[in-house]
């Protein structure tokens, strides 16, 4: 059972990441991890994620320094923050408690010790901090039919497929081409419009009663079966949704249409990660820059979108690695193979990739996004399922 909790770290190394992520999600909290190069979009960061409370990471080189934690605690006056030190001093200890540190916690972290705190803050939050605060993943075409819907698919199959602790939810929001209810066999119970009209009055409850259950543990919801007018749907509407929908799954990947408008710019303005999808040709990168210059308009930050190069092959492109990054100029971008008879057979059955053909390259492509998702989640990195780990599991 959840605690409802979500613990946020601020990080220095990914040492400290893996301690700390292990124990809170250990004990059924949620767990965001920030890097603390993030800087000046940390705070932001805090607040978007559903932070409950924030731990931050100490500099122990040399003479420590605090100054970037008591400029935290300034800026998060209702957010208890805690610090973090492998050694903490005397000296810095108390200079902390007095600027109104919640407490500093030694490095490596006693599951004990952090047990204790999370009661005690769950006493003091009260009954709303079991909401769920979920994490939105957006995946979007850079130009129609480069592959989003395929990948949107199979990453929530298998977060949902990987860790059954956590509810993961896929929703089809290309109101008029959506197509997520031809690679799933499922017995759907609504659309995505049926939610989307009855915004004003939607709830947890009503919301759950039109997902439909996948066998991979995943929830859905497709879109219409025919085509609705974009003008159909309000920014209002679309923020009541992404409330309710927050509120109710821990992790929710939507399929967005390849439309600029007012309500699927404040879907990508909520979102915590979007993926944009290419592929190699210059017609796709060009749309795609364009797409970029949109984010940078409306504020979207690039630490916030991963590139997905998709359908690649590595003999037949013009376009190389560096025109990309100088045409888009993103670091993060993942590779996923071309493999269309693989794509086209597990449509064909309803069934994901990781089910109809579990050991192509593309299936283990997708695979490895989505464990790098959820080890982002959940700050865990899980074990290699090869024949080392199945050995060693033995014992």
């Amino acid at each position: 059972m959840s605690t409802g909790l979500v613990i946020g770290l601020i990080y220095r190394n990914e040492t400290t990441k893996a301690q700390f992520g292990q124990i809170v999600t250990g004990l059924k909290a949620g767990f965001v991890a920030l890097p603390y190069t993030l800087n000046g979009s940390l705070v932001t960061k805090v607040h978007e994620s559903g932070c409950h409370a924030v731990i931050v990471e100490g500099n122990d080189e040399g003479e420590q320094d605090s100054s970037h934690i008591e400029a935290l605690i300034s800026e998060l006056p209702d957010i208890p923050v805690y610090a973090a030190f492998r050694e903490p001093g005397v000296d810095v200890i108390r200079r902390l408690m007095r600027v109104g540190a919640r407490d500093v916690i030694p490095i490596p972290p006693s599951e004990e010790d952090l047990k204790r705190e999370l009661s005690r803050l769950k006493t003091g939050l009260g009954p709303d901090v079991d909401a769920r605060k979920g994490r939105i993943i957006s995946v979007i075409n850079s130009k129609s039919g480069s592959g989003a819907t395929t990948i949107a698919v199979n990453i929530a199959c298998d977060i949902a497929a990987m860790d059954e602790d956590l509810k993961v939810a896929l929703i089809d929001l290309d109101i008029q081409f959506g197509s997520v209810s031809l690679y799933l066999d499922v017995k759907w119970q609504a659309n995505v419009m049926d939610a989307l009209g009855q915004a004003s009055r939607l709830d947890k409850t009503m919301f759950n009663a039109m997902m439909s259950r996948h066998d991979s543990g995943l929830y859905a919801l497709p879109a219409p079966n025919k085509i609705t007018r974009l003008d159909r749907v309000s920014s209002a509407d679309v923020k009541k949704f992404l409330d309710v929908v927050k509120q109710t799954f821990d992790v929710v990947v939507l399929d967005l249409p390849k439309a600029i408008n007012d309500w699927n710019e404040e879907i990508l303005k909520a979102s915590d990660s979007i993926y944009v999808v290419i592929q190699r040709s210059l017609a796709v990168l060009r749309d795609a820059r364009l797409l970029m210059s949109y984010f940078h308009s409306v504020g979207i930050d690039d630490s916030d979108i991963t590139i997905v190069d998709n359908r690649y092959r590595s003999k037949h492109s013009t376009v190389t690695d560096k025109q990309i990054y100088d045409t888009l100029k993103i670091e993060n971008m993942v590779r996923i193979a071309n493999d269309y008879d693989a794509v086209m057979g597990s449509q064909d059955h309803g069934m994901p990739l990781s089910k109809h053909a579990k050991h192509s390259r593309i299936s283990k492509d997708i695979h490895q996004i989505s464990e790098n998702i959820l080890e982002e989640l959940t700050g865990e990195k899980r074990e290699q399922a090869g024949l080392l780990g199945r050995l060693i599991g033995r014992h």
